[in-house]
């Protein structure tokens, strides 16, 4: 099966729940199951993908692994923030190093509940909000960990976003409260 082509236009949605790599025709290349329920295969890589989606929001994924490290302190497998939409926060949990082709990027609110396979020993089946349930290549602990960094993450950066409308309102008495 030949993976859709990448081009600079092509980025993750807050529909997206998990970019995870495949291989295809002995490439590897990345699988997108979104919410909704669709699969797709792109003729790239992960990080290709997460990267294109950085840069379609103005921003680096260098900045973003900056401002987590910030935020929690120096993380290796640190999770990250992709934009703030309307108050809701699109961020991306790395199961392995995050410049690593085989890196599965999991979406946090896509996350409903996660357990231990029955299948396969050191692997975890993640439940969606979709009622999907995927299994990842990566242990139980290493996915608790990461959720709850994630989470950490996602309180602070609600919360510094907080603190700076809070500060901009006290500062400028022209600005709109």
């Amino acid at each position: 099966m030949n993976g859709k082509r990448v081009d600079k236009d092509t980025y993750l949605t807050l529909d997206t729940a998990i970019v995870r790599p495949v291989f295809s025709d002995l490439r590897l290349q990345a699988e997108v199951i979104t919410l909704s329920g669709t699969k797709t295969i792109y003729a790239a890589d992960c990080f290709t993908l997460v990267k294109n989606t950085f840069e379609f929001c103005g921003k680096s994924i260098g900045y973003a692994i900056k401002e987590a490290n910030e935020l929690l302190g120096p993380y290796h497998k640190i999770p990250i923030v992709v934009e703030n939409v309307a108050g809701q926060l699109f961020v991306l949990v790395p199961l392995l190093s995050p410049r690593s082709p085989l890196n599965t990027w999991v979406a946090l609110h896509a996350i409903a509940l996660h357990k231990k396979s029955a299948v396969a020993n050191g692997f975890t089946d993640i439940h969606l909000t979709n009622g999907e349930i995927v299994t990842v290549n990566s242990s139980f602990t290493t996915l608790n960990r990461q959720i709850v960094l994630a989470n950490a993450l996602r309180a602070a950066y609600l919360k510094n976003v907080e603190d700076r409308h809070q500060f901009l309102s006290f500062a400028s008495p022209f600005l709109p409260k």
